[in-house]
């Protein structure tokens, strides 16, 4: 597999994530401010929405990362007075400074601006982030931004190097098509069999069916990762690839999901992964503040020994996973011991 990891992970990306470490501590300062939080840490709101709890937990972390409050007992303590929020300029500085970076930023500032009113539950994350189901934003975030698109950067030759003529793919998760829109190309070339275009959002899968109707080799269905993949209409050892970029850590239950998802290879077959990763052991990823808005990202099963928290996992933690799940020759690129500070994620390869 020909990846040169410095190739995705650039300076460029940590100058990018430099800013959105700062935009996250500053929402959390604003929100301490607003609700005077410094005062009574270990006191949860009594308005506070059930499915905001999870925000509110990242906002205590990130406040202690920044030194505002310690851990105590089984609580927080006040530590150190609040900085300002400077959110206003810090946005407008980020965007010019990375204007690569610039719908992530958007995102971040749209959650910014609604926060209050997701905590109290006067607006549901799905709103915020989908306003009046408005996709837009999160097609770019998703297909050119250059935080969150860069994981479907490096699948069209992770696949181009196991693919054979005639063969089957199921993408997973495949949302605004960003997956698919890079490895079209090739798949072309490749002479494939199928294609599968899936995921839980039927308005996703609709789009896509729209933009690719001509494609031959292209097929679309909506799939439930939480839910038993053969009576959705897939057959055991069905596809010789089955891929996801920045999907499988929504399932709900990670080893059912894994485990169905290699009934549905055929012996030999691979699975390609794409995932972001937590930067460092016990600290928060700061854009987790954003996917908080949307249930899937913490509504999940934990596990301390395989899933010890929601979102992103470790590329190791992915890989002993796969592992327990039945999966051979399990690799991660570029895996953690690449990166020289905080670790990015990047591709996890398996084969049943």
């Amino acid at each position: 597999m020909e990846l040169t990891a410095s190739h995705y992970f650039t300076d460029r990306l940590e100058e990018a994530y430099a800013h959105i470490d700062r935009l996250g501590a500053h929402f959390c300062f604003r929100l301490a401010h607003e609700f005077r939080l410094l005062e009574e840490p270990n006191a949860k709101p009594a308005w506070l929405a059930p499915e905001a709890e999870y925000l509110w937990r990242y906002v205590l972390d990130v406040l202690a990362e920044e030194g505002c409050l310690v851990r105590e007992g089984g609580g927080w303590r006040a530590a150190a007075p609040c900085p300002a929020d400077e959110s206003s300029r810090l946005y407008a500085g980020a965007a010019s400074a990375c204007p690569e970076a610039a719908a992530i930023f958007e995102l971040m500032k749209r959650c910014y601006d609604h926060a209050p009113a997701f905590l109290s539950g006067r607006q549901t994350g799905v709103s915020v982030v989908f306003p009046r189901g408005d996709l837009c934003l999160w097609e770019r975030v998703h297909r050119q931004d250059a935080v969150m698109s860069i994981y479907a950067d490096p699948v069209p030759a992770a696949l181009a190097d196991v693919l054979q003529p005639g063969a089957r793919v199921l993408e997973v998760g495949a949302g605004v098509g960003a997956v698919l829109r890079r490895c079209l190309p090739m798949l072309k070339e490749g002479e494939l069999a199928e294609y599968w275009f899936t995921d839980l959002g039927r308005l996703f899968v609709q789009r896509a069916e729209q933009e690719y109707a001509g494609e031959g080799l292209a097929r679309f269905a909506v799939l439930d990762l939480d839910q038993p993949l053969a009576p959705q209409g897939f057959a055991p050892g069905q596809f010789d690839v089955v891929l996801g970029v920045n999907v499988f850590h929504s399932a709900r239950n990670l080893e059912f999901s894994l485990q169905e998802l290699r009934s549905l290879l055929r012996d030999g077959g691979t699975v390609i992964l794409g995932e972001g990763s937590p930067p460092r052991e016990g600290k928060r990823w700061r854009l987790d503040f954003v996917f908080a808005f949307l249930r899937g990202w913490w509504d999940v099963t934990l596990d301390s020994a395989f899933r010890p928290r929601p979102g992103f996992l470790f590329p190791r933690e992915w890989i002993r996973l796969f592992q327990h799940c039945g999966y051979q020759r399990v690799a991660a690129f570029p895996g953690e011991q690449w990166f020289p500070g905080a670790c990015r994620g990047g591709l996890v390869v398996a084969t049943k």
